[in-house]
């Protein structure tokens, strides 16, 4: 799956619409400060794919703004495989979802569904989707602070995986004999302890009686050691509660809380007085000060009139004094722009120029390139006409391989059919004396002695004498008949193959072994002599050598020199002096532009200028006649002088309610008050404690004293002693139970890590780069439980946070291509990940992320600009 484009409206922070476009196959990174949105999106996208679009729950209504009453809306577009697929939900007000995509439009319940199938999740409950709904997506989008967290996936990505893994991880983890021992050994064990491994019946029993034995003992000899400590408590009690009840019963203690009282009734009254003469002060003061600020104001009015005149005649001035320089600025302009045509002009000599020079190296570049094609040419002509000679030869030899093993199978068989007729043959044994005549055997002539087996008629010629014919057996005829079968075939065999012996056939067959070979390594040879050539945009071949070449004339043995590297490098610098020229000019037009808007700008601020302080006079002018009109200058200063007799009358009054508090602060004296209430109540109670503790002291004294304590400690101790004895029997039962069952379940965890081992063997690599010489290992509910390293093996649960957050990274990782590679929808999504992570690993996950965004789509959202600033990515913004 890879996400193309994302638009958001009314959902949380966003309430205006942002849309999110760019995103590639690859690395996506969207690096944004804290509080930008970027979990937002996260969360939007897993709302418009997970979430149900009629669904009214407190999830749903957190998606709106806070306080506004809108429809939070989501659209999204996305690819499987090569078909494109867009998806729009609208929640809460007049809620829709429609899915648009190669096989046409659906909305509501239907689109519902047939997004769960294309995704591979399931439908989300009331509360909205969780872990179990969200499918493979869900596993390997991961939200932020949950990075770290290596648990069980949930039950539709699980189901996902185990599909792929073709089955039930449980299936494949023990027989039922093994499951049924395994079950009879826990329920013998559940009598010893649970399966959290806490004692249970039988062993909590014994290990209760232990502990209640050992707790005796123990406060057996507790009691015998404080007995002592507990009668100099009592003595310090006794001394601590008669210095309190002094304390309690002083009457100096009595008189302080009476006069604070009649203190505090003094000054409430006070108080109300000096409150009710700073009321009457803040009125008068307020009259006062009222017409004081109407006084001034008349006075700021009259200068502020005085000033609008005078800025007025300014502004008229200084629009006057503007007309030259706009004028300048204009002329300046002019000039500027012609100065730029006649530089852009000189550029594009220069560009002409320099072109017919590149376009001159060009050519003689090609040249040379041609030259080299055709020599590789002429050595791949040689090369193809040696190979089509061997070819031919290949052709017309028909020893192939085959038919050399036929002829040794042929002649196989003649051996062995000749040895078996010559096997029940009869032998003619012939023995010549030196004078005896000439003897012809079927007419060839015998000297010495001969022996010949009978296998067929034969006829011995006595010279002078007469002959003898002798016959074979009828014994022997099919013998012969296999015989002469077998040389018929042999014969066959030799003329289809045109040879005349079989010496002579199995030189053939050398021939064609050697013809063979020869024609792979000049099949070779021309293949190396006719490269790709990039220069002259030629494939690779002879065949796409030849017509390249073909319309192509041989360059000559000399060439003309054409322009040489100290004249390419004169037209280039002068096409450089000429781009300079025209970016300097350029640079003074816009100068000159700047310049003129700037006079322009404050030609049109003086016209305003001079408009507006005009407008100033008229307008002051007329709220000074307004403001004499209500109230002449001798009015106000008759009002002014009233409020200020007033004024004084009311500070004299309050001066004097102030004198009468001086010393009486109520707030002080009610402290004092309680403070002296709150002693006295607590050294009541704290009376009350100590007779208590004295009572309990006194009793536990007793106690201690009468009961024997030291025969008590000695009799307890021998309890548990034996509680304990009788304890460590029942747990060693229980450890040799719990081995075994132990023993029994190593051996299905480790069938069924052989069963993990498509998901062991992808993540291998990338455990072996971050921590060498470690590994990891799977439980049957697909989460990693164990890591292993120099021969030590760690529960995952027990290692770093950072450790575990890689980890979990890498194991998301591992999914993602197993699902990949089977064909099922995956996308790997990180929120705010390997916060964790030190400096090296930190790098080292950078490049197993970058290498596996050549395999799906990452999006990588993170807050730490600096850290990804070197990543190779594709770079979306929250805009």
């Amino acid at each position: 799956m890879r996400i193309r484009e994302l638009r958001i409206e009314n959902f949380r922070k966003f309430r205006q619409p942002l849309l999110l476009t760019g995103f590639e196959d690859g690395l996506n990174l969207v690096c944004e400060q804290n509080e930008a949105g970027k979990s937002t999106v996260l969360e939007a996208l897993r709302a418009v794919l997970f979430e149900r679009h009629g669904s009214r729950s407190d999830r749903i209504r957190s998606f709106r703004p806070h306080g506004d009453e809108v429809a939070p809306t989501i659209e999204l577009g996305f690819d499987l495989g090569d078909a494109r697929w867009k998806l729009r939900k609208r929640f809460l007000q007049n809620p829709l979802v429609e899915l648009e995509g190669p096989t046409g439009r659906a909305t509501g319940d239907e689109a519902e569904e047939r997004l769960q199938t294309l995704l591979g999740f399931a439908r989300a409950g009331n509360r909205g989707a969780d872990d179990d709904s969200r499918g493979a997506l869900g596993l390997l989008w991961v939200e932020q602070g949950q990075s770290f967290v290596l648990g069980t996936p949930g039950q539709g990505a699980r189901r996902t995986l185990e599909e792929v893994l073709a089955g039930e991880v449980g299936a494949v983890t023990g027989g039922q004999r093994t499951t049924t021992v395994l079950q009879a050994i826990e329920r013998s064990l559940a009598e010893y302890q649970t399966p959290t491994g806490r004692p249970a019946r039988r062993l909590l029993d014994s290990q209760e009686a232990a502990a209640s034995a050992a707790e005796d003992a123990r406060a057996a000899q507790a009691e015998l050691e404080q007995f002592d400590s507990v009668l100099e408590r009592l003595e310090a009690k006794r001394n601590e509660l008669r210095r309190l009840v002094a304390e309690l019963d002083d009457p100096e203690q009595h008189q302080k809380l009476a006069q604070l009282e009649a203190d505090l009734d003094r000054a409430r009254t006070a108080g109300q007085a000096l409150r009710t003469a700073e009321a009457l002060l803040r009125e008068a003061a307020g009259e006062r000060a009222r017409l004081e600020a109407r006084q001034t104001a008349r006075r700021d009015l009259r200068a502020q009139v005085e000033q609008a005149e005078q800025a007025a005649a300014t502004a008229r001035a200084a629009a006057n004094d503007h007309e030259p320089i706009l004028e300048t600025a204009r002329q300046s302009e002019k000039d500027a722009n012609a100065a730029l045509e006649t530089a852009r002009t000189a550029l594009r000599t220069a560009e002409e120029r320099r072109l017919e020079v590149q376009r001159s190296q060009a050519a003689q570049a090609r040249q040379r390139a041609l030259a080299t094609a055709f020599l590789r040419l002429d050595a791949a002509e040689d090369i193809a006409v040696q190979l089509q000679t061997r070819r031919e030869a290949l052709d017309a030899n028909w020893m192939t391989p085959d038919a050399h093993s036929e002829l040794l199978n042929l002649e196989q068989t003649v051996a062995e059919t000749h040895a078996a007729a010559s096997a029940g043959a009869a032998v003619l044994l012939v023995e010549l004396l030196p004078s005896a005549p000439a003897v012809k055997l079927n007419g060839a002539l015998i000297e010495g002695s001969l022996r010949v087996p009978i296998s067929e008629p034969q006829s011995l010629e006595l010279d002078g004498i007469g002959s003898v014919s002798v016959m074979p057996p009828a014994s022997g005829e099919p013998a012969q008949a296999r015989l002469r079968a077998a040389e018929q075939d042999l014969a066959a065999f030799l003329a289809n193959v045109g040879c005349a012996t079989p010496l002579a056939a199995k030189e053939a067959a050398q021939a064609h072994r050697d013809d063979t070979q020869a024609v792979v390594l000049l099949a070779a040879q021309l293949e190396a002599a006719c490269p790709e050539d990039a220069a002259l945009d030629i494939g690779a071949g002879l065949e796409i050598l030849r017509g390249a070449l073909a319309s192509e004339t041989r360059p000559g043995a000399s060439a003309s020199p054409g322009i040489g590297a100290a004249g390419a490098e004169d037209v280039d610098g002068a096409w450089q002096t000429a781009r300079t020229a025209e970016r300097e000019a350029e640079g003074r037009r816009q100068a000159a532009l700047d310049t003129l808007q700037e006079v322009q700008i404050a030609s049109v601020k003086l016209t305003g200028q001079v408009e507006r302080t005009a407008g100033d006079v008229s307008r002051l002018g007329e709220q000074l006649t307004a403001d004499l009109d209500a109230m002449d200058d001798d009015a106000l200063t008759a009002a002014l002088d009233a409020a200020k007799t007033e004024e004084s009358r009311a500070i004299l009054a309050r001066d004097e309610s102030q004198r009468a508090v001086e010393g009486l602060d109520e707030t002080a004296l009610l402290q004092r008050r309680d403070t002296l209430r709150k002693r006295r109540e607590r050294l009541v109670n704290d009376r009350l404690g100590l007779v208590g503790e004295i009572a309990q002291l006194e009793e536990r004294a007793k106690t201690l004293g009468g009961a024997g304590p030291a025969t008590r400690a000695a009799a307890a101790a021998e309890l548990a002693e034996a509680a304990a004895a009788a304890h460590d029997r029942l747990k060693e039962e229980a450890e040799m139970l719990t081995l075994l069952a132990e023993t029994i379940r190593d051996a299905q965890r480790e069938t069924a890590r052989r069963f993990l081992a498509p998901i062991t063997q992808r993540v291998a690599p990338f455990i072996e780069r971050l921590l060498p010489n470690a590994g990891i290992v799977f439980g049957e509910d697909l989460r990693p439980t164990l890591l292993t390293r120099r021969g030590r093996e760690e529960a995952t649960d027990d290692l770093s946070k950072g450790t575990q957050e890689q980890l979990a990274v890498l194991t998301r990782i591992a999914f993602a291509d197993l699902l990949i590679e089977k064909g099922k929808p995956a996308s790997l999504m990180l929120d705010d990940a390997l916060v964790f992570a030190d400096d090296d690993r930190f790098e080292v996950m950078l490049e197993i992320l970058a290498e596996a965004a050549q395999r799906m789509q990452v999006i990588v959202l993170s807050c730490r600009t600096s850290a990804y600033r070197g990543l190779d990515a594709n770079r979306i913004l929250l805009a």
